[in-house]
Formats: C-alpha cells, sequence, structure tokens
C-alpha cells in the first residue's frame, strides 16, 4: 500500500509539474494577470490561449441594458485557461431551439503564436447569428486554422445578445437615454478600446488592427465602420455575409417593442409607464421570462428572425449608430479603410430551407403565401398596405413562375428572393455608394464569393434533414474553412482537399488583415461607380473559391464578376431607389 501511494503521489506531481509548464501568465498594466494555456493546432504544434478575459463588468441587474463600463482591476492570478459561457440565448436558427448561456458573458479571448518576431498584426472576430444567437468560444469559433499562419493575434469576443432569440440584452431600447440600446455594438466597441490599451502586453501592434465578423457580425463591422465614433479603433475591416443596409439592421420602433416585451412579460402598466419607469421594470425582470417574451413578438414560427436589432440613437460620443445606415453610407464622415466584402451563393437559405424541408411549415406556408411572403420581405413601412401587395406580387412574377405558393418548380425561386432581399441587394448598394461617395482618403474594396461545395454544409443544422449539398453552399459554409467547430462538424483529414481549401481560404483572410489587401491569387480589374452601372449580370471583379475538376488540388481561386445584377435593379425599382 505504501508503495501505491508513493506512486500516486509521483504521479500527481508530474501532472501538476506538466500542467504548471502547460501553463503562461501575463499581467496587462491596469487590468490584471491572468493564467493561459497552449492549445494545439491544426497542422502545427501548439499557440497560447487566454481564454474568458473580463473586459467589462457583468451587466447584470442595476447595469442590465446600460452601456458596458471596463472591468475593474483585479489582484490575484485569473484561470484563463477554459472559455466562458456564451451570452444567454435562445438559438431560432436551429431545429430544436434551447435556451443556454449566462447573463454574466462579457468576456475575450486571445489566442497568439508561440513564436513571435516583434508586434503582430490583430484580427478581431465578430460572431454572427442574427444578434440573437452565436458563440465566440473555441468549441465554434475555434482559432486553429488562424493559428497555423503564425502571422496575426486573434481575438474573439461574446457580446449581448439582441432579445428573446438574441437574448434582448443587447438590443432591447426605449429609443432614448433612458434605454438607448446597441449594447451589443457598443460591447463591440469596448473590445476594440481594450485591445488600444493593452494588446500590446501581448505582442500585438494596436496600429494594425483588422475587425471581422459574419452575418450579423458582418453587419456590425459595417456599422462600425460608417461610425465616425469608431475612428482610429482599428484599420482594416472584413464583413462577410452582411452590410450595414440589410432589411434586418435597424429596429424602426424601439419604443413600442420594448413596450410590447414588458407587456410580455406581465409589467403591470406597460403601455403608460414613462420611459425611465419601464426600463427599470424590464432590469428586473426575471431573464428567462424577457428571453421566451420574444415568443410573442412573432407573426409565425420563428420570424421574424431577428427581433431585436440595432437602432439609430441621438447623436453622442458614445452612440454607434447616430443615423440610419443608408444615409450614413451617402455621407462623408466615415472613416477610410481597406474593406474586403465576402459572400456565398445561397444566403437566404439560413431561413428557407427549414421551409421547404419541414412539410408542416411548407403547409402552413403555402396556406398564407401572400401575407407571409409579404412580410418576409420587409418592405420599408413608408409604403401603404395596397403598395406592399403590389411589390409582392411583382416578386411572386419574378422569382416564383407567378405561383402564389412553394412547389418543386419554383424552389429555388423562392431562396433566390430571399437572398436577393436580404443579401445581394445590400451588397451591390454598400459597394456602389462606397465608391460614388469616395473623398481624397479612399481605398479600393476587394470582394470573394466562396463556392466550394465540400462534404459538409451548415443546411444540414438549418433543417432535422441531411440536406447537404442540395441547396449549394449556403450562409455560414465559408466559417467552415476559416474556424475549426467540433462542436458542429468533423475534422477534415489534414491531407485532404478541404484542408488545401482552408489554408487557401485563411492566408487569403490573414494577409488581408496583414497588408490591407489580398496576395496570392490572381489580380483583378479595378472597380468604379460607371463599372457598376454599366455592366448587365455582373459586378466588379472579385475572387471566387470553386471547385475545380481540372486543377490537381481539386478546387481553384479564379477571378470572376457575375452577379444577379439584373435582380438587383429589380429591387432597386421596387424600393424606389436611383437604378
Amino acid at each position: 500500500m505504501l508503495k501505491l501511494h508513493l506512486l500516486l503521489v509521483s504521479l500527481c506531481l508530474l501532472i501538476s509539474f506538466i500542467s504548471a509548464a502547460d501553463r503562461i501568465t501575463i499581467c496587462p498594466r491596469n487590468v490584471g494577470c491572468m493564467r493561459g494555456r497552449y492549445m494545439n493546432g491544426y497542422q502545427t504544434e501548439k499557440f497560447e490561449a487566454f481564454l474568458g478575459i473580463p473586459y467589462a463588468e457583468p451587466p447584470i441587474g442595476q447595469r442590465r441594458f446600460r452601456n458596458p463600463v471596463w472591468k475593474s482591476k483585479w489582484d490575484d492570478i485569473i484561470d484563463a485557461t477554459q472559455a466562458k459561457p456564451d451570452c444567454i440565448q435562445k438559438n431560432y436558427l436551429l431545429p430544436t431551439p434551447i435556451i443556454y448561456g449566462d447573463e454574466d458573458c462579457l468576456y475575450l479571448n486571445i489566442y497568439r503564436p508561440v513564436l513571435r518576431s516583434g508586434a503582430l498584426p490583430v484580427m478581431v472576430y465578430i460572431h454572427g447569428g442574427g444578434f440573437f444567437s452565436g458563440s465566440a468560444g473555441p468549441l465554434i469559433t475555434g482559432p486553429e486554422y488562424i493559428m497555423d499562419t503564425g502571422e496575426v493575434i486573434l481575438v474573439t469576443m461574446a457580446y449581448r445578445l439582441g432579445g428573446f432569440r438574441f437574448s434582448f440584452k443587447g438590443f432591447l431600447s426605449t429609443g432614448d437615454d433612458n434605454m438607448p440600446g446597441n449594447f451589443g455594438l457598443k460591447d463591440q466597441q469596448l473590445v476594440f478600446k481594450w485591445i488600444q490599451n493593452h494588446i500590446e502586453v501581448f505582442d500585438g501592434d494596436k496600429t494594425r488592427v483588422t475587425i471581422f465578423g459574419q452575418s450579423a457580425g458582418g453587419v456590425a463591422t459595417h456599422l462600425h465602420l460608417l461610425n465616425p465614433n469608431s475612428a482610429y479603433l482599428f484599420h482594416n475591416v472584413i464583413s462577410m455575409s452582411g452590410t450595414a443596409n440589410v432589411p434586418f439592421a435597424i429596429t424602426k420602433n424601439p419604443l413600442e417593442q420594448a413596450r410590447k416585451t414588458a407587456e410580455l412579460c406581465e409589467i403591470e402598466n406597460a403601455n403608460r409607464l414613462s420611459t425611465a419607469e419601464l426600463a427599470n421594470a424590464l432590469r428586473n425582470v426575471d431573464v428567462l421570462r424577457l428571453i421566451n417574451a420574444g415568443d410573442g413578438l412573432k407573426y409565425w414560427d420563428v420570424d421574424p428572425l431577428t427581433n431585436y436589432r440595432p437602432v439609430v440613437e441621438r447623436e453622442t460620443p458614445d452612440s454607434i449608430v447616430p443615423a440610419d445606415p443608408e444615409e450614413m453610407m451617402k455621407g462623408t464622415k466615415y472613416q477610410a479603410r481597406p474593406w474586403l466584402i465576402g459572400t456565398v451563393p445561397e444566403e437566404g437559405a439560413v431561413r428557407v430551407v427549414n421551409i421547404i424541408e419541414n412539410s408542416t411549415l411548407l403547409n402552413q406556408f403555402n396556406a398564407r403565401t401572400e401575407f407571409l411572403l409579404q412580410e418576409l420581405m420587409e418592405w420599408p413601412d413608408k409604403y401603404s398596405r395596397h403598395q406592399k401587395e403590389h411589390r409582392t406580387a411583382v416578386v411572386v412574377t419574378e422569382y416564383l413562375r407567378g405561383i402564389w405558393n412553394i412547389r418543386r418548380s419554383n424552389q429555388f425561386g423562392f431562396l433566390d428572393a430571399i437572398t436577393d432581399r436580404g443579401f445581394k441587394h445590400p451588397l451591390y448598394k454598400a459597394i456602389r455608394e462606397n465608391y460614388e461617395r469616395r473623398t481624397k482618403i479612399w481605398y479600393h474594396h476587394f470582394m470573394y464569393n466562396f463556392n466550394y461545395k465540400g462534404p459538409f454544409s451548415y443546411a444540414s443544422l438549418y433543417t432535422q434533414a441531411n440536406v447537404t449539398g442540395k441547396y449549394g453552399v449556403v450562409h455560414c459554409d465559408d466559417l467552415i474553412y476559416l474556424f475549426r467547430s467540433p462542436l458542429l462538424f468533423p475534422d477534415f483529414d489534414k491531407k485532404s482537399i478541404e484542408a488545401q481549401v482552408i489554408d487557401s481560404f485563411v492566408t487569403y483572410i490573414v494577409n488581408f488583415a496583414r497588408f490591407g489587401y489580398v496576395t496570392g491569387v490572381p489580380t483583378i480589374g479595378a472597380c468604379s461607380a460607371g463599372t457598376l452601372s454599366s455592366r448587365p449580370n455582373s459586378i466588379c471583379d472579385y475572387h471566387e473559391f470553386v471547385n475545380s475538376d481540372s486543377n490537381p488540388n481539386g478546387f481553384e481561386v479564379r477571378v470572376n464578376s457575375r452577379f444577379p445584377t439584373e435582380k438587383v435593379r429589380l429591387w432597386q425599382e421596387l424600393l424606389d431607389e436611383k437604378v
């Protein structure tokens, strides 16, 4: 027994020694000390990780629905070896939604190479999820592929999400100073400021910061780019599958929505309370009741997917959206920065796939097509009921072959309608405004279309059926090759074609962060407002990642310019915009 005891003691000491040797301690000034750890790369041996670093005080109690405040300096060495829970949310992008996460969630993660030569560029990722869901943790937003390059420091962050489907806290607003809203965006901006103050301790270069995000994260990056109050907080921008002018970007009537939410939470006299009383009452509601209250704001199933959205604020030094994004895009106050815009062919699959593949939803949709399609189009409030009906009828003619329900013969037309309305038309307009409002200090944009179809797809997460490949390359599929997501997809073989796609795509993104332009890919032609206006069925040249039978690698990056420009012009006419 004595020998066994000594053996166990020796093993414990060995484990303790290995554990201590496997950890790294760093002490940013005015923050406090933290102990991180090593993580294994995908193609490389290891990198350093500091997980769950608090950047703001917990937004709970009376801090709920308020602007974030700096986390106070701590005295002890905190454990930064494990990620913190995601912000509390109810994810309706999944067929079986569940509530998970925590209100105390304002943490960031920092990853850096073991071998560093001087200060490295910094990449700051804003996850997507419609402002109501998403994760910055390594099980979904895994850093391995980017860390394999050894060229950058990566920061991922959790931020308050929207409301019910987006965990209410980040974007619910009374439309005034009592609860101004945009708290999730302000959390993001606080992270940018944290990086400016502290990233040098991690060997990061605060003068070379790239913000990048996908879907709602892409919308957020564009909003930060347009916001004059974000000057000098970042230097390059990557907007993937989302721009500031998408239909789901802004809540038009925040106070009305806040009162309705209060009613659903059974707050007495919700419609008669002052905004100060309303805000205080909502701060004291149980978090689960607040999240589930959002169910009452839906007009059908999970729609609208994004209930609580960013709002236009009164212009102050703290505001993120001081004007409607459409107006901000036409102005010249925002900072000029190198901009990379990304898209995939079938963006609208994020909603359409489950409607088509779920027979119950499909039957319900076909029984109320006129109403539901009109709602999904999110026509501006300026239009009368008759004008909305007329415009919806045009969509049916142009996309659904004149048939007022969804069938096999027109289901991909339905997908195209949601894609063009929600993503392609806003993307085209954002690029065009960028060129028409160019100033003396100005940068060309770059664009990619990720069209590589691999063995896995987010399409099979949007519905209970295995539909990988059926709908092409869908919303979020480019993320499969940018972040390792062991919770969602198995690892690719390290010698597979997909591993080569990862290397190519990640290098493309990282090089833009390093240099402010893309390298190692075919040269693209110049773009101008005239080019955008004159080319039929095309847009400015962009890079396309695509399968290739002729290339020995099984894929290639080529230059393309094809775009649904005719449909874009249709949407410009339907929305009374300049053609």
